[in-house]
């Protein structure tokens, strides 16, 4: 694929009426900003022992509950990106990604984001075969959240093993190539830590349109 059209082409969706469509992405924008500034202050509190216990007796709960909130929030993010990107929503609105708490599928998207997620955890806790395995099937995943996007509006869902297994199909002969797409990130990757994340209202946007991009030219290549 020519990784500069798409991202052309990316460019050209988010341009006209760029700020309702970031807004899509604000929570997750937020989030990293806040992360990245409050770092310095975290490993401050670190040394303090009273402040260090409350944290791991309610930041593991916390944490958990935010972890599940933001996979829900992010996918919903791209499935409406993945709609822009198509022309058929035209006018965002920041409702939109709460979408998938009333609709039920949240259930779904986390059903799939847990079976990835474990999958390549336990992986990982194999050493070599499992670390080059692992890499495998995160590359041949990477388009579950669109594919599960497509089955939900074709109404083809029948369960998270099989987002995974179509998205795997996909991406057959695809994984070099898609590999190298990521890597053409990097330097927008690397501005996000020196400008404190302040760049993710343009970066994050950006990069997960041009993922909704290489995903409708990968299905209609």
């Amino acid at each position: 694929m020519n990784r500069s059209i798409l991202k052309e082409n990316a460019k050209l969706a988010l341009r006209e009426n760029f700020p309702a469509k970031m807004m899509l992405f604000i929570i997750p924008i937020l989030f990293t900003i806040f992360e990245t500034s409050s770092s310095s202050y975290r490993f401050y509190e670190a040394d303090h022992v009273f402040l260090a216990s409350l944290f791991g007796l309610f930041g593991g709960l916390l944490s958990l509950i935010l972890t599940i909130f933001m996979f829900i929030i992010n996918a919903s993010a791209l499935f409406n990106y993945i709609k822009i990107y198509r022309k058929e929503r035209k006018n965002p609105k920041l409702s939109n990604i709460f979408a998938p708490f009333s609709d039920g599928t949240a259930t779904k998207i986390l059903a799939v984001k847990l079976a990835r997620l474990i999958s390549l955890i336990i992986l990982a806790c194999i050493p070599i075969i499992g670390w080059i395995l692992a890499i495998y099937l995160a590359l041949g995943w990477s388009q579950a959240t669109f594919v599960l996007y497509d089955q939900l509006e074709k109404n083809t869902y029948h369960g998270a093993l099989g987002v995974l297994q179509e998205s795997s199909q996909k991406m057959k002969g695809w994984r070099n190539d898609y590999f190298i797409f990521q890597i053409s990130f990097f330097w927008w990757y690397v501005l996000q830590i020196f400008t404190v994340g302040l760049i993710n209202f343009w970066t994050i946007p950006y990069i997960n349109m041009a993922h909704a991009a290489y995903y409708d030219e990968l299905i209609n290549h």
